[in-house]
């Protein structure tokens, strides 16, 4: 191995060592902005440092047919100690700058639908509620006076109509019994 692909080997590995600093504090953050169960943490940190280093392997197969050495080594160490000591503090103020303007307009965005779209809509249908309520109202109240004003004008005809209903129950009830008495002697006679 030539000492060109040694020096591209090292600077390569102390960029991953940097990007394994960078998600780690991605990581960290996150993990105390969102609620994650115990249990879940334990998987959560192994899938984390599995992925840092088949990132270190993926490189390393790339730049010079995945060959370890103490090189290797030392520069992801120094690439994730540079990071700490001088990018870490303002990375993490950056990342927690972008969570918050990412609230900031998703709670924009959610308002804006809220005012332009929501709003509208619970409106016009409380508008046509009142409206058909409005009108049901006026419909029933005009049906009621009709009703009344009919009732009292076929008010002597009802009278007159109860009183002969009831002289005509018993005739009647007693015809019905006799036809049925006489169809039910036909159909047996057939």
């Amino acid at each position: 191995m030539s000492i060109a692909t040694q020096l591209q080997t090292v600077a390569l590995m102390c960029a991953c060592g940097a990007l394994m600093g960078t998600g780690f504090d991605t990581y960290q953050v996150f993990r105390g902005k969102i609620s994650i169960p115990r249990w879940l943490i334990f998987l959560c940190d192994l899938a984390f440092w599995i992925a840092s280093a088949g990132m270190v392997f993926i490189i390393l197969v790339k730049v010079n047919d995945g060959i370890v050495r103490f090189p290797v080594y030392l520069g992801v160490i120094v690439g994730a100690w540079l990071y700490f000591v001088v990018g870490s503090k303002y990375y993490i103020q950056f990342l927690l700058a972008v969570i918050r303007f990412s609230q900031w307009l998703y709670r924009l965005i959610v308002r804006i639908i809220d005012i332009f779209l929501i709003k509208p809509i619970q409106f016009i249908y409380r508008l046509i509620v009142m409206i058909l309520g409005f009108i049901v109202t006026i419909i029933m109240t005009i049906l009621r006076i009709v009703w009344k004003i009919v009732y009292f004008l076929l008010y002597p005809f009802i009278v007159i109509w109860r009183k002969m209903a009831k002289r005509l129950h018993v005739p009647f009830t007693a015809f019905w019994l006799l036809l049925k008495q006489w169809i039910h002697k036909r159909t047996k006679r057939e």
